[in-house]
Order: structure tokens, then C-alpha cells, then sequence
């Protein structure tokens, strides 16, 4: 562990960073040529040094093709071997075989944690005497940071090595695990300190301030107030009740209420501090404004209230450390579309929705969707709830512009994953189906593909037109549904409907009936429609111990066929119910053995890492 822990990190500040950076000695000197103590005398390089910790972020859910939802019933990635299957499959292990997330990554992200200390370290003794207010701002960011950094590998490890000063490369390679309590309480100890540091810093959404170390403290309190992590509640988990040392995965004394009690205050002060968007309706919206607020949050980015923080596109999003800029392949948040698009439209369909997640979205009236429900399997997409327009495309679905050479195949715009039978016999294979004619290697699995974050304004015409959708990390909602699950598990049932009614009402969905252990449903699956490829369902199904629910079925198409009703003509295709009959058939496919396997509630420790230092102790199952 030594060697990747404690490995040197080069300050390196590219871009929108260097750009601010006018002084003598950055005119002669690469800055990445600047000796450590020197970065310190310096206000602007000392900034430019925070600011770097930042790139630990990477783009979070944006930041490649595939996303942490294709972990999980919500999603499937489309193209095999890239270690997808260690998730879905089970067959992650000490020595690899799984897609290790940057932003999620042991190795990756404990040189951002040292870097972290370094900035604590000299921005605590401030040597070069900067002013209060600036130094308290860098030092209040560097502790969100390093909380930040923690909680992304408290939720994929439990306990980790807590390092709060910068070791040296010279260091005994002996830095035990600590427990899971201590790593909470660390992260909390971190955010309290940012929280009361960046209490007068400006509001930005790309930077932390005080809101932001707020949203971090509600997410991870509620995280650690799961059950999961609950004793009583694991124990149900073989491999987890045969663990030996349940110190470093779990809580060991204490009680969950008052784990939940702690989460549920953490969460209200973020609600109390700020708003989030549209959340005044004392009624449901309109179907079209529903569809419109649910897209205006993701669309807008930082422009909308509710994005507390995130990777802003066109500061962190090129010409970064961890997105080199140029028109290839490393553009991250930009190449979005192209990333989950559509094969008919020249894109990768890179992560696409499962039937599993799209048979989550309600009936636009509350109703529940049911295939074994004739009248809702013979048009599956018709009348559903607002952000299943928002967030899925669907065969029929009104798109983008096609290309010009993919015009002869779809003249109306609009997505074909179906197979299309004329009066004749011929068969037209959907232009977005795996058969079709354009990059039919690139086609869905599954039927569908993600709207969600790919910009409806920008042409199909990559790589010229790289879109300019912000990432999101955080935003009010997620903590209004934290809030809302406190409550829940809390016995408050009033409280928590009156929050979530709230989100309902705004995204077109009648009040809330449901009381006990139907609540606590209903807002799970309210949460996984909400959040969305937001970096949250492979979390929540870890802590609300759904793996098996989740993972232990096969992914399903969805099989279009249309028939074309005799006496009618059909020049060019296009989906019409007054001209062809459609059937709908929910068919498993032999892609991923999806199977759900217990020791991935926990990742493994690299067995590298455990040869370089034996005081670390593996994860259960492993």
C-alpha cells in the first residue's frame, strides 16, 4: 500500500487554473516544476493548489461510458470485457476482474487525500501569512475535500485507512484499517470543520462551500444509519455474520435510531439553509410541466436551484488533468449523448435503462405498472409518469434530427427498437435495434436508451458539437429524500409524506397513500427514478441489502413487433397504431449471468495493496 498511497503527486493545475495564474515566476517556471514549499508562498499557487483536488472528482456519473446504475437492475452496459461482470456476476476478487471507477478508486483516490493533508498541514500554519478569509476558504475546502474523498471510499470499502497528516515516501508501510465508526466519525469531524470554515465563502457550484459540506454530512450520516450497517439487520448475510473483524464493515454498539436521528438533523439543516426547485406545488403539475421541471433540473445544471455541486462542463470539463482536451476521446461529461445514444443516430449505446427500471415508472395517475395488466401491456408507454418522458427513449419516442444519411431509414425523428412487418412480408428492422442498419453493433439490448443528460438542442453530429451538460454530485433533492427516509425509519410517517408529496407533486404524481412498511417502498422506488444514473442505486441497494432483488435475475428486452393492419397504406415507417397492431413481449436475454453474490456489499482490498502492507485486512467474502 505504501507505494499507492503514499506516492507523490504532482500539482499539477491545468486550464481555467493556470489561466488565473499571471505572476513572474509562472511565466518561467511549468508549474508542475515548482517545488512543494513554494506552492505555499504563493496566494495564487497555494489556490491553484485546492483547486487541483477538485480533479479527484473526475465527472462523477459522466465521467465514462459506463455508469455505477449498469451495476444494478436499473441498467445494462452494452459492450462485454470491460469488467462490468465483477459487479453483476459476482466475480470481483482481490486480484482484479472489475471496473474499478475512478472516482471511486482506492488507489486513485488516496493521492488526492494526501495532497488534501498537505494543503491542511501548510494552510494551517500559514507561514506566507495570506489573509484570514482566503486562507479559511482553501483551508474549508481542502477539509470538504478530504471528507469527500473518505465517503466515496467508506461507501465501496467500510473502514479505510484514515491518514490526516501527509506522509512521507520514507513512511513504515503500516496503516491499519480503522473501523467503520472511525471512518464515519472522521468524515463527519472533516465536514464540521468545512461547514464552519466556509460559513461566510461565496456560493459556487463547482467549489464547497458551506451548503455543499451540509448535502455531504446528510448523505453520508444517512448511509452509516443504514442497515447494512446495523448488526441486527446484517446478520441475515452469511458472509458478513461470518466476518471476524465486523469492527471495519460495520457498527459494532450504539443504536440506529439514533444513527437515524443524527441523519435526519443533518438533512433538515441542508433544507432549512436553502430551497430546492419547484417544490411549492400544493398540487400535482401538469403533465407537461412535470416532464419540463424534471428535465430542467439535469438540462439547466448549475443554473438550477436544485444543483448544489457538481462538475461544471465548461470549467472542469476540458483541457482538465483528468479530462485532456481535444476533440478525441477523453471529453468526459461532453461526450455524454455519444456515450449512451443510440446506434441510429451514429451514438454508442454505451449504458442503456433494463426493463426492470423502466417497469418502475407509475401510470402518469399513481397507478402502479403491471405487465400482466392487458390493458398496460398492450401500450406499455402510454400515459406512464412524467420523468419516464424525461428520462427514457423509447420505441416511438420523438428524438433528435437524424443525420442525413440515416434519413432514408427515419424521416419523422423518432426512436424505431422494434421490428416492423408491412402487408407484404417485409421486415424493417428498427433503425436503433441491434439489427438494424446503421452500427448495429452499437444497438441497445435492451429496447431502450437514456435520455437523461444528453441534450435534446445539440445535433447528432459528434465530435463537432461536444455538449455542454453539467455533472451533478450532489443536489437538493437527494437530501430531501435522505430527510424523507430518516422519517421513515424513524416512525414519523407524516413527516415524511409531507416531504415527499412535495417531490411527487412536482413531478406530476398524486399525494402519497401509503403508510409503514408500503411507505418505505414506495420511497425506495420514488428514489430510484429520482436518482437516476446519479451514482445512487448501486449505493441504496447495498445498504438497504436489496443485492439479491436487485441482481438475481437476468436482463430483459423488450420484444417490439408491428403488424400491418390490412386495407392500409404505409409509404415510410413510422410508429402508428391506426395502421400496424404492436405486441410487447418482456424477454430475457443471454447477455450478463446476472447473479447476486454476497461479498460484493463490500469491495475488495487489492491484494497489491495487502502485500505491501500486511496490517491491512481483507473484506469479508474475499
Amino acid at each position: 500500500m505504501k507505494t499507492n498511497i503514499l506516492k507523490t503527486l504532482s500539482i499539477l493545475v491545468v486550464g481555467l487554473l493556470l489561466g488565473s495564474c499571471n505572476d513572474d515566476f509562472l511565466e518561467t517556471t511549468p508549474l508542475s516544476e515548482i517545488a512543494e514549499s513554494n506552492v505555499w508562498t504563493s496566494d495564487k499557487l497555494a489556490e491553484a493548489a485546492v483547486l487541483d483536488l477538485y480533479q479527484g472528482t473526475w465527472a462523477g456519473t459522466l465521467t465514462r461510458e459506463e455508469t455505477t446504475d449498469a451495476f444494478t437492475d436499473q441498467a445494462v452496459f452494452t459492450h462485454p470485457g470491460r469488467g462490468v461482470d465483477g459487479y453483476t456476476e459476482g466475480k470481483m476478487n482481490p486480484a482484479g476482474n472489475f471496473m474499478d471507477m475512478q472516482w471511486f478508486s482506492w488507489p486513485q483516490l488516496y493521492p488526492f487525500i494526501r495532497s488534501a493533508n498537505i494543503a491542511i498541514e501548510r494552510l494551517t500554519a500559514n507561514e506566507a501569512e495570506f489573509d484570514e478569509a482566503f486562507t479559511k476558504r482553501l483551508l474549508g475546502e481542502a477539509y470538504f475535500m478530504r471528507g469527500y474523498f473518505y465517503t466515496q471510499l467508506l461507501r465501496q470499502f467500510g473502514g479505510v485507512v484514515l491518514l490526516t497528516e501527509p506522509l512521507t515516501l520514507d513512511s513504515e508501510a503500516n496503516n491499519p484499517r480503522s473501523s467503520f465508526e472511525a471512518t464515519v466519525n472522521q468524515i463527519v469531524s472533516d465536514l464540521d470543520q468545512a461547514i464552519s470554515l466556509l460559513e461566510e465563502a461565496p456560493i459556487d457550484p463547482a467549489r464547497a462551500h458551506k451548503i455543499t459540506a451540509l448535502a455531504m454530512k446528510s448523505r453520508v450520516l444517512t448511509h452509516a444509519a443504514s442497515d447494512l450497517y446495523e448488526p441486527s439487520k446484517a446478520s441475515s448475510v452469511a458472509t458478513i455474520a461470518n466476518y471476524s473483524n465486523k469492527e471495519l464493515i460495520q457498527y459494532t454498539s450504539g443504536s440506529q435510531t439514533q444513527r437515524w436521528e443524527a441523519a435526519k438533523v443533518a438533512s433538515k439543516a441542508l433544507l432549512d439553509a436553502t430551497t430546492g426547485y419547484k417544490l411549492d406545488y400544493s398540487e400535482p403539475a401538469t403533465h407537461e410541466e412535470a416532464v419540463q421541471n424534471y428535465e430542467d433540473i439535469w438540462l439547466q445544471g448549475d443554473k438550477n436551484q436544485d444543483f448544489i455541486w457538481g462538475r461544471l462542463v465548461e470549467e472542469f470539463g476540458f483541457n482538465s488533468r483528468t479530462y485532456p482536451g481535444g476533440s478525441g476521446w477523453s471529453q468526459g461529461p461532453g461526450m455524454v449523448a455519444l456515450y449512451h445514444g443510440p446506434n441510429g443516430y451514429h451514438e454508442w449505446a454505451g449504458t442503456t435503462p433494463t426493463e426492470a427500471l423502466v417497469s418502475k415508472y407509475d401510470l402518469s395517475d399513481g397507478t402502479k405498472f403491471d405487465w400482466n395488466n392487458p390493458e398496460h401491456a398492450a401500450d406499455p408507454y402510454k400515459e406512464r409518469e412524467a420523468r419516464f418522458y424525461a428520462t427514457i427513449l423509447y420505441d416511438g419516442a420523438p428524438w433528435k434530427q437524424r443525420t442525413d444519411d440515416v434519413v432514408k431509414f427515419d424521416k419523422f425523428n423518432e426512436i424505431q427498437t422494434g421490428f416492423y412487418t408491412l402487408s407484404d412480408g417485409t421486415i424493417i428492422n428498427g433503425v436503433d435495434t441491434r439489427q438494424g442498419p446503421i452500427e448495429d453493433w452499437n444497438g441497445a439490448r435492451t429496447g431502450y436508451y437514456f435520455r437523461k443528460f444528453a441534450d435534446p438542442r445539440q445535433p447528432a453530429s459528434w465530435p463537432n458539437n461536444l455538449q455542454k451538460v453539467d455533472a451533478p454530485y450532489i443536489r437538493y433533492t437527494e437530501v430531501l429524500l435522505n430527510y424523507v427516509e430518516a422519517n421513515i425509519n424513524l416512525g414519523d410517517d407524516a413527516e415524511a409524506i409531507a416531504w415527499l408529496n412535495k417531490l411527487r407533486f412536482r413531478n406530476g404524481l398524486p399525494a402519497v397513500t401509503a403508510s409503514g412498511p408500503d411507505l418505505l417502498e414506495l420511497y425506495k422506488r420514488e428514489r430510484d427514478k429520482e436518482l437516476v444514473n446519479e451514482d445512487a442505486r448501486l449505493f441504496d441497494m447495498k445498504r438497504w441489502l436489496e443485492g439479491p432483488q436487485s441482481l438475481n435475475k437476468q436482463v430483459q428486452q423488450i420484444l417490439i413487433q408491428a403488424t400491418q393492419k390490412a386495407g392500409t397504406t404505409v409509404t415510410d415507417y413510422r410508429r402508428d397504431p391506426t395502421l400496424f397492431d404492436y405486441k410487447y413481449t418482456p424477454t430475457d436475454i443471454v447477455f450478463e449471468n446476472r447473479i447476486w453474490q454476497d461479498h460484493v456489499y463490500f469491495m475488495p482490498i487489492s491484494q497489491t495493496e495487502i502485500d505491501r502492507d500486511p496490517s491491512l485486512i481483507q473484506n469479508p467474502g474475499y
